[in-house]
């Protein structure tokens, strides 16, 4: 089954305390929804918008430029600042990355980052055989077995043009990391074939925050934020991160 959401998400907006979510790469809403739910209902004006080319065809998302990405999350951000007494950012996987890029550049209370792809499983593929590949071919299918317990998020094919500019942009994230000072949690899961605990490492090692810290969990999938073992540990977590700072 495809889980696939078209739609934007806004909860408790009488809040003062904003918090702004951001999905994955070619992935919806659908991934963070919950959390957006959950943190709503706990006190906080939760966000939750699809990014450009997101929610919509992989033929869009191949339009799409990875500064198109900064500048949604930029303008989402500054929105939310502009009426909350506090704010925090959370994302997952390239969410994450995007949510380290706003920390370095807005003033903001926290920042939450799960399964982050900065330093990737199969760095041949993506670093040199993508940008080539996309050149001839647009799309990539996904392999989508028939099995009821196995989850699939987005399109149902890698718009290959997109995941080139998802390279660019961790390249150029990455070298922002040493700018963020605002608390930090980081959260993985052992069992996240997509996001390697190495990234774990290199965001701890390299963003300046004097808050930081670390979060294992040991059966979540990479969508961290959707419906899995560990998720009522994860929210808890997270709750406790942003109510403390």
């Amino acid at each position: 089954m495809i889980r696939f959401d078209p739609n934007n998400y806004e909860f408790n907006k009488s809040s003062d305390k904003g918090v702004y979510i951001i999905h994955g790469f070619s992935n919806t809403t659908y991934e963070v929804k919950e959390l957006a739910e959950f943190l709503g209902k706990k006190g906080f004006h939760t966000i939750a918008n699809n990014l450009p080319g997101h929610g919509t065809t992989p033929e869009e998302c191949n339009k799409v430029k990875y500064q198109m990405w900064l500048e949604h999350v930029k303008q989402e951000l500054a929105n939310l600042i502009s009426i909350s007494k506090k704010t925090y950012v959370v994302g997952c996987s390239m969410g994450a990355d995007l949510a380290l890029y706003l920390c370095s550049m807005f003033p903001i209370n926290g920042c939450i980052v799960g399964g982050t792809v900065l330093k990737f499983n199969n760095p041949f593929t993506i670093h040199f055989l993508i940008p080539i590949l996309c050149r001839a071919l647009k799309f990539s299918k996904k392999e989508i077995k028939n099995d009821t317990t196995r989850k699939y998020y987005g399109y149902t094919s890698y718009p290959l043009i997109a995941l080139n500019e998802m390279r660019k942009l961790t390249n150029m994230i990455t070298k922002k990391l040493p700018e963020v000072t605002v608390p930090v949690l980081i959260i993985h899961s052992k069992a996240d074939k997509l996001s390697l605990e190495k990234n774990v490492d290199l965001v701890y090692n390299q963003i300046q925050s004097t808050i930081k810290e670390k979060f294992f969990v040991d059966n979540a999938h990479h969508n961290l934020f959707d419906e899995n073992e560990d998720q009522e540990k994860i929210f808890k977590q997270i709750l406790n991160f942003i109510t403390k700072h």
